[in-house]
């Protein structure tokens, strides 16, 4: 019995790695800034399920980005931002470090969005921010980030 453990736990490690791998990453709804920090007194606005995927190969970090049970029909903004990064520095599309893109969620209020974007020098880890625009406040009207800051 001990010889067919020590056989099956190389090969589940053996097929995680086999399949490409990456972090998977849970999000909550926790308003942070740039540099990960979480904002006090803003509580969660949406009812939204996101996840992902992240991969690094050494000089592209990206990820795939799955959210269910938002607003059906609405564009949200996924940002992938590499850390480290100071509480000062913007965290945009088209920043240093930041890589930008729409996900529009079709009519059951699902969607998914692949990013990827070159390391930035320095950089040691990345999280992912999902906001969707509020015509009537500068805050976004829904938000999402990640859990942790996956090493790249």
């Amino acid at each position: 019995m001990a010889a067919a453990l020590a056989v099956a736990a190389p090969a589940v490690g053996a097929s995680a790695d086999d399949t490409g791998g990456g972090t998977v990453m849970a999000f909550s709804q926790i308003s942070r800034i740039c540099d990960f920090s979480e904002v006090n007194y803003i509580g969660p606005t949406g009812m939204g399920r996101p996840s992902a995927t992240l991969r690094s190969d050494g000089s592209t970090v990206s990820a795939d980005v799955q959210i269910a049970t938002v607003l059906p029909n609405f564009p949200y903004d996924v940002r992938l931002i590499q850390v480290p990064r100071p509480s000062s520095k913007p965290c945009w599309g088209g920043d240093p470090g930041v890589t930008l893109s729409k996900l529009q969620t079709d009519a059951g209020g699902n969607g998914s969005v692949s990013l990827s974007g070159p390391i930035q020098p320095g950089a040691t880890g990345a999280w992912i921010w999902i906001t969707r625009p509020d015509p009537f406040r500068q805050y976004p009207g829904e938000f999402y980030t990640t859990d942790f800051v996956a090493p790249i």
